[in-house]
């Protein structure tokens, strides 16, 4: 007789298999778990009461701190949509207008290639000089590598380019991006790299997206007299973090020995980039008077991070490089308002043309049919032309929720005029 069956109770071997994996699984998916999401359990289990009511308000490692700023993204783009959408149109026929604004452009594309190209000539008033691109390939790959995870490799390829890595971390969570510092004592220049999404922690700060207001102790150009500033929350949270923590190192040795300071990031990365670049101008006082030119930032596909006359004054010491159609640097309210009356012009013009679907299966139908490019176009180009030119003049551009590409952009794109000269001679 078992020592439980003494006891007056009987233990199956199904129980003690289902409990020895019970306890396994939730070893593995606490040790699994983000170290900030562990913090935090620990803190609401009492371990640490040290947490302010303001402060637990702002901290982005707070789930529910997360999930109310998400809902206030939410409602922010809910009320954006009604007011161009109508309610009482039928999903299917926004589907409808959607499928037929993407084969709109796939036509433009495939019939008039020099249509795109053309227009981010105007936009840019000419071509970015070689100046401007000089060094461009090199400021990527030092944000690239931002997303090594090996401390070694870091390293190697850092000593191949004569810098020396000083720091190297990791550790992200909720309104914290992973980074490295890295010298180059020979060019005296301080190269800060940080890194994009790439983690649940960082998805989670890219999506805390609503558009905050911020008081700064000084202005950070003289171009911007305002001392606030609206950002990306999310960002804005960590570009603070990387401030603290490297404004003495700048400011007390790296300035007093006359090193310029080069930082560079990848979306996430970018946007922080931006930010930080921003927040060091307006805490160091050299660094936005006689020593305006030592700090320079270079963001690669940057998210929209700031209201737009801010965005406008960073160009002396920002630079954001945009890789043709990445939608990352498009991913701002005022541009969901824009898709959204295109697609209401577009559905309009469906409905003008007998092609609006009556239901989801005709829309489907129409999904089909419309996977052929052929030269009926749509809307014209002309027309697309106006209806653009018309809607970003009515959409105000300084609205508290809408944010923008900070700095001088350049927009990185395949010449489709040398190809279309290639296809001539062949």
């Amino acid at each position: 007789m078992s020592s439980s069956e003494k006891l007056g109770f009987h233990i199956s071997p199904a129980t003690v298999v289902a409990t020895i994996l019970t306890v396994y699984f939730a070893k593995t998916l606490w040790d699994g778990m983000p170290r900030w999401i562990k913090k935090r359990i620990n803190q609401d289990n009492g371990d640490n009461d040290t947490e302010t009511a303001e402060d637990s308000d702002k901290n982005l490692t707070n789930p529910m701190v997360i999930f109310e700023r998400i809902k206030m993204l939410f409602d922010v783009i809910d009320r954006k949509v009604s007011d161009v959408i109508p309610e009482h149109l039928p999903s299917h026929k926004i589907f409808a207008a959607a499928i037929g604004a993407i084969h709109l452009y796939c036509e433009i594309q495939a019939t008039m290639p020099l249509e795109k190209e053309n227009l981010y000539r105007e936009a840019a008033g000419g071509d970015a000089n070689q100046q401007d691109l000089d060094g461009l390939a090199q400021k990527m790959e030092f944000a690239d590598w931002a997303y090594e995870d090996q401390r070694a490799d870091l390293d190697d390829k850092l000593k191949k380019v004569s810098y020396d890595l000083l720091r190297f971390d990791q550790a992200t969570e909720p309104g914290r991006v992973g980074h490295y510092i890295a010298i180059n004592y020979d060019k005296k220049v301080v190269l800060i790299g940080l890194k994009g999404t790439s983690t649940f922690s960082d998805v989670l700060t890219d999506v805390v997206a609503h558009s905050s207001e911020y008081d700064l102790k000084n202005s950070f150009d003289s171009s911007y007299a305002e001392k606030e500033i609206r950002a990306h929350e999310g960002i804005f949270a960590a570009a603070v973090l990387m401030a603290d923590e490297t404004q003495q190192l700048i400011e007390n040795l790296f300035i007093p020995c006359k090193y310029s300071i080069l930082i560079t990031g990848h979306s996430l990365g970018a946007g922080t980039a931006c930010l930080l670049g921003l927040l060091l101008r307006t805490r160091i006082p050299a660094l936005r008077n006689e020593l305006k030119d030592m700090l320079k930032v270079y963001a690669f596909a940057p998210p929209p991070v700031l209201n737009y006359d801010a965005a406008l004054a960073c160009a002396p010491f920002v630079t954001s490089v945009v890789n043709n159609s990445d939608v990352i640097p498009r991913m701002s309210l005022s541009n969901l308002v824009v898709l959204n009356r295109l697609l209401m012009k577009v559905n309009k013009r469906q409905e003008e043309k007998g092609l609006s679907p009556d239901d989801l299966k005709t829309a489907l139908a129409l999904a089909q049919d419309l996977m052929v490019i052929d030269d009926e176009l749509l809307l014209s180009c002309e027309e697309l032309r106006d209806f653009y030119e018309e809607t970003y003049k009515s959409e105000d551009m300084h609205g508290v929720d809408n944010l923008y590409v900070p700095g001088r952009v350049i927009v990185l794109f395949p010449k489709e005029n040398e190809k279309v000269k290639e296809g001539e001679e062949k």
